[in-house]
């Protein structure tokens, strides 16, 4: 008999609680960039340098690490569907309040304590998403899923070219507000994860000296996830700015960030299935190679192939990320996976925080059309070479590293430990 299609599969729960992870992602990432967006505008209007305003955005992931492996332990207690709610609120409040910043300073800590709900909401959402989901077509559900951030940098550049001009730039955190009002309906109609509450009823939480057991893992996820944030911070943090010194004027720059997350939509879904059925590094290494042609035509060295840049840069930089989700999710097993995908992914991004700053630093003296794709091209080699070197590399080198080897997880369509495939 025939194979059912995918889609058929899921049942209406599982739809639902895809859909509220989906909305969420969708939500931190336009929440995320309409910050980058408007930078120019606060600068003018605060007189503040750029260095401050990347440190925002450092200060934002440092937070992120803090809210994420809150969100995690919780998770890993309480289930995954509360810390989910109440992160979704915590964004809502933290936007809102920065419509009304009478400094910058105001601005500042508020987008400091937005990364706490920004950490606890991926990481609650990605774990009752990956676990809820038939095995079947998790790589594909990945890649939608992680996709999910380019709609909502994507449509962040369109709204803030119509709200910005008309409204001001703090009417667009006001926006950004509204949909906490997504929480009702994930209250009612999304269930807990089945996995979860299938442990929680048979054993107590597992202890946080458990996760000693799983420090290889977590320190190669961890340098992994580093790389290839720290690649997509050097493609986007500094791009409006860039642009904006080039005299691109706000409407145009929306339109390029569009066509930039169109890109990664696209391309983080054949990531994902890609990875599921080749292996992350394989994917990894295939994006990275089919990145590095479009990044000359992104920073535009080239007159008149913004949007072309733009669009490949996205497909193939930004859309690496759909690997994310079932890497992650797969490196352990229900009783850490909230603490231990925290860790791994906020640690990451934690690392990867340095990166908006010391571009900025560097433009005082070199130019951001060399800086952005240089950056880029390093990290995601580096990345790269992080995911393969335990298959191609590491075999080769004895003594201390054979024991830390044969801790290195699997990468599988499924979310349970298996033969590493990396």
């Amino acid at each position: 008999m025939a194979q059912q299609p995918w889609w058929r599969e899921p049942t209406r729960a599982q739809w639902f609680t895809f859909l509220a992870a989906w909305m969420g992602w969708v939500l931190d990432a336009f929440d995320f960039a309409i910050f980058l967006v408007v930078m120019p505008e606060i600068e003018r209007e605060f007189g503040v340098s750029r260095v401050a305003l990347t440190g925002a955005v450092t200060l934002t992931l440092l937070l992120r690490l803090v809210g994420g492996v809150a969100a995690g332990s919780a998770a890993d207690r309480w289930g995954r569907k509360l810390p989910l709610m109440i992160s979704m609120i915590w964004l809502a409040l933290c936007d809102g309040a920065i419509a009304f910043a009478p400094s910058f300073a105001w601005i500042l800590v508020l987008r400091t304590l937005f990364g706490l709900g920004m950490g606890a909401e991926w990481v609650a959402g990605t774990t009752l998403a990956m676990e809820n989901w038939p095995a079947r077509s998790r790589g594909l559900i990945s890649g939608i899923l992680q996709g999910s951030w380019a709609i909502g940098m994507g449509l962040a550049g369109p709204v803030s070219a119509w709200i910005v001009p008309n409204l001001g730039w703090r009417a667009l955190f006001l926006v950004a507000a509204a949909p906490a009002l997504l929480v009702l309906p994930i209250r009612f109609f999304v269930p807990e994860s089945p996995e979860w509450e299938s442990r929680a009823a048979a054993e107590p939480p597992a202890p946080w000296s458990s996760m000693r057991a799983h420090l290889g893992k977590i320190i190669w996820g961890a340098l992994a996830v580093a790389f290839g944030t720290g690649a997509y911070y050097a493609l986007v943090s500094m791009y409006p700015i860039h642009l904006a010194d080039h005299g691109v004027e706000i409407g145009r720059r929306g339109n390029l960030i569009a066509m930039f997350n169109a890109g990664m939509l696209v391309g983080a879904v054949g990531c994902g299935v890609l990875a599921a059925r080749r292996g992350v590094g394989v994917a990894v290494a295939i994006y990275t190679l089919l990145v590095l042609p479009f990044l000359p035509f992104y920073v535009g060295w080239y007159d008149g192939a913004l949007a072309f840049g733009a669009f490949g840069a996205g497909a193939f930089g930004g859309g690496i990320a759909g690997v994310t989700p079932i890497f992650l999710t797969s490196l352990f097993p229900p009783e850490v996976r909230g603490r231990g995908v925290a860790m791994v992914y906020n640690v990451g991004v934690l690392c990867a925080s340095w990166v908006p700053p010391a571009m900025a630093l560097l433009s005082r003296h070199i130019s951001l059309s060399i800086i952005m794709p240089l950056a880029a091209a390093v990290l995601f080699i580096s990345m790269v070479v992080i995911l393969l070197g335990p298959k191609y590399v590491l075999r080769f080198i004895p003594g201390r590293f054979g024991p830390w080897q044969r801790r290195i997880p699997s990468v599988t369509s499924s979310g349970e430990p298996a033969t590493p495939r990396v």
